[in-house]
């Protein structure tokens, strides 16, 4: 199944979303460390048209995603 960055940018219990500069970060809260990691694992595995890069803790889980949109529709049309 495809991650829709949309969706993901909604949040949900198991984690919260800050506006990066150039993207999304994307959290675990506190008491949902399982579930975000398993999320995270499915955002990496069927991400489609964003880049993800997994952030880690000490002990090497993911408890933080960097995500970005891969291209930046414009809201205007170029001149000739």
């Amino acid at each position: 199944m495809t991650m829709d960055i949309d969706t993901l940018l909604e949040g949900g219990p198991s984690y919260g979303v800050l506006d990066a500069k150039d993207g999304y970060l994307l959290y675990g809260r506190e008491g949902h460390e399982a579930e975000f990691r398993s999320l995270a694992a499915e955002v990496e595995a069927s991400a489609d048209g964003f880049e993800v890069i997994p952030l880690k803790d000490d002990e090497d889980r993911c408890d933080r995603l960097f995500i970005a949109p891969l291209a930046e529709e414009k809201s205007f049309a170029p001149r000739d």
